[in-house]
């Protein structure tokens, strides 16, 4: 009893720690600019504010574009990021060599690698390719292939080989096996890789800000980066500005958050 006593205290403390710059988000968005300077947010506070800094920050040059830059950036390389992994993920469990085994290896050991190490890499790569500033090198700097190639594998090796064997004798091709079989068996796993990707995707900021200059393709993290400032001159509107990114994060988690415990190692009961 005690025991649980002292576990749930401390689960109550770490989540007040974790939830209180959200509220405080919350708060300040129902507040004024004045207030929140002055350090007398909750002495007025009220609806009005709060509609008041939605709508300012709803109006915000580049604001709505932003995030359907965002929307989009992060949906089409988390779809693409998981056709590749799932794909890696299928082909190294089910045709294992020493050579595939060691291409694994060296997948899953890029991951301890520093992102901010591979950010001159990564903008001359694309400075080379004509890459810079354009859609597609923020689709590929999202791509979180090394874990999600981990995820996929670590999972496929619950899938029954015997069926395997027996698709194989019915003449069933690699590709028909991969899209008839596995997808179906795996599709908890599929949407919480979605989920993990489309977060990783719509939070990043590091290399994103460095290849891409014009502000019509910022994303909705670079641009908050662009506004999020001590010159900024409301801070009713950011904290609105705030509120509004992180909807759709968090809509896309509770609709889905009961996949994302399943999906991170998957087994069929």
């Amino acid at each position: 009893m005690l025991k649980r006593l002292i576990s749930f205290v401390f689960l109550l403390i770490v989540c007040s720690l974790v939830l209180a710059p959200y509220l405080m988000m919350i708060v300040c968005t129902f507040s004024t600019n004045s207030s929140i300077k002055g350090n007398t947010v909750f002495e007025n506070l009220s609806s009005e504010n709060f509609i008041k800094n939605i709508m300012s920050a709803y109006h915000q040059k580049g604001f709505i574009n932003s995030i359907l830059n965002s929307v989009i950036i992060s949906t089409t390389s988390s779809l693409l990021g998981i056709f590749i992994a799932s794909f890696a993920g299928f082909g190294y469990e089910f045709h294992r060599s020493k050579l595939s085994e060691l291409f694994f290896t060296v997948t899953v050991l890029s991951m301890y690698i520093p992102a901010s190490s591979l950010l001159l890499p990564t903008f001359l790569i694309f400075k080379n390719l004509s890459l810079l500033n354009t859609y597609f090198a923020l689709i590929l700097s999202s791509l979180n292939t090394p874990f999600l190639v981990f995820l996929f594998r670590q999972n496929i090796k619950k899938f029954p080989f015997d069926i395997i064997k027996a698709a194989r004798l019915d003449g069933a091709s690699d590709v028909r096996i991969f899209f008839r079989l596995c997808i179906p068996y795996l599709k908890p796993v599929f949407i919480s890789a979605f989920i993990i990707t489309f977060f990783e995707s719509w939070n990043s900021i590091l290399i994103p800000v460095v290849i891409i200059q014009s502000s019509e393709k910022f994303t909705n993290s670079i641009y908050l980066n662009s506004i999020g400032s001590i010159w900024f001159s409301d801070y009713g509107v950011l904290m609105a500005s705030l509120l509004i990114s992180t909807l759709p994060t968090l809509i896309s988690f509770l609709i889905f958050r009961h996949y994302i415990k399943r999906g991170i190692y998957y087994h069929d009961k």
